[in-house]
């Protein structure tokens, strides 16, 4: 063989595995580009969760719970008892706790708590765009479990008012989510900087605390467009001391909006999901007119201390079976898919002592041959 042929094919091969090599290089910058920019618009994409292997799954749909804490979880003892009641399959558990927040046994005394802080969490600060981009973490953590069929968002702070199994059959019945939407027609937090992502006509306000089906959960994760207007055009108030001297057109400017209290309910609206959704909440705050509710960032509902909590306020929340929204001159008559129900399956704010009351209360009621609890009611403790 002529050596110039030799030389010729010894190239040919030098030339080409030159060009495997670039592209393979190629290949690899723009996973890594694609995998950054998922991380960027996408909230799963952080997730420090891994769905179970296929063949370690049920087919029952599960409840996903989603808790909104600081760091400890002080109503810790009644949720042990409450999820003593359930299936382990029937559930999930995600907390997004301050970053470095571990739950074990040296921290919780409740098991299903234990190791279900999501890795990816943030510093949330009241009033922010960080308390929804909390949310967005805990939506897209659980997301990744396709079992997950309903999302339940929670507070440390709240205490479940029937067993599992009432709570299960009441949220998996309705094809619906519960979300508290209304309009407020003296409302002053919209800022016309949003249109025309976000028109005033699809401006929406109510509680955070929300029951989403999985086709919700996907669009509040999946959402790309909205969410980044919250950030930027509302924000709470800033307090006078923070105000810049000589400066007050900045302060005159200011709109006092709370972006939990707005974003979900604008997203659905916006997305024409309104007809898919209850527009109620589930989870039931106490709120009061008086100036000692409300401090300079805005009202805040009632905390239950230990004298305040008991089996009879239990039993008191448990009956409410209407909830009148004054700005829309409406009432809603609580019921899920059509059949009549009691409004709130959730309380909120209770502190560690009055959980420790509930509990204490609630035992006298363990032994079969006890008397029935107040009214009658099958509470979550029994």
């Amino acid at each position: 063989m002529p050596s110039s042929t030799v030389k010729k094919r010894s190239h040919g091969h030098t030339a080409w595995r030159w060009r495997v090599g670039v592209l393979v290089l190629f290949g690899i910058v723009a996973l890594i580009t694609l995998t950054k920019f998922q991380k960027i618009t996408n909230p799963a994409a952080e997730s420090g969760f891994v769905a179970l292997p296929e063949e370690t799954r049920s087919t029952r749909p599960k409840l996903a719970f989603l808790y909104l804490a600081r760091n400890t979880m002080p109503l810790d003892i009644l949720w042990d008892h409450f999820f003593k009641g359930a299936k382990r399959d029937d559930y999930s558990v995600y907390i997004h706790a301050r970053p470095g927040v571990v739950y074990s046994k040296k921290t919780t005394d409740c098991k299903a708590f234990y190791d279900r802080q999501i890795k990816n969490s943030i510093s949330v600060e009241w009033g922010a765009a960080s308390m929804v981009e909390a949310e967005r973490l805990l939506l897209a953590t659980a997301l990744q479990d396709p079992l997950n069929q309903r999302f339940i968002l929670l507070s440390d702070s709240c205490v479940p008012l029937y067993n599992f199994n009432y709570i299960y059959d009441y949220v998996m019945s309705s094809p619906k989510s519960f979300v508290d939407s209304f309009i407020d027609y003296t409302d002053e937090r919209y800022d016309p900087r949003m249109e025309p992502q976000i028109n005033i006509d699809k401006w929406r306000k109510g509680s955070q605390w929300f029951v989403l089906i999985r086709k919700h959960a996907e669009a509040v994760v999946n959402d790309t467009a909205i969410f980044p207007l919250f950030k930027q055009y509302c924000k709470r108030l800033s307090l006078p001391e923070f105000w810049r001297a000589n400066d007050d057109t900045e302060a005159d400017d200011e709109r006092n909006c709370i972006p939990d209290e707005h974003y979900i309910q604008t997203l659905l609206a916006i997305k024409d999901l309104e007809e898919e959704i209850e527009r109620r909440t589930l989870t039931y705050s106490r709120w009061k007119d008086f100036d000692e509710e409300r401090d300079r960032r805005g009202w805040h509902p009632v905390t239950f201390h230990y004298a305040d909590a008991s089996l009879t306020t239990i039993t008191e929340i448990q009956e409410i079976i209407s909830v009148h929204y004054a700005t829309e001159s409406r009432t809603e008559w609580c019921s899920s898919n059509g059949e009549p129900r009691p409004c709130y399956l959730f309380a909120r704010k209770f502190t560690r002592g009055a959980g420790f009351r509930l509990r204490s209360q609630a035992k006298q009621y363990e032994n079969p041959v006890s008397r029935s609890p107040p009214a009658g009611r099958t509470t979550f403790f029994v």
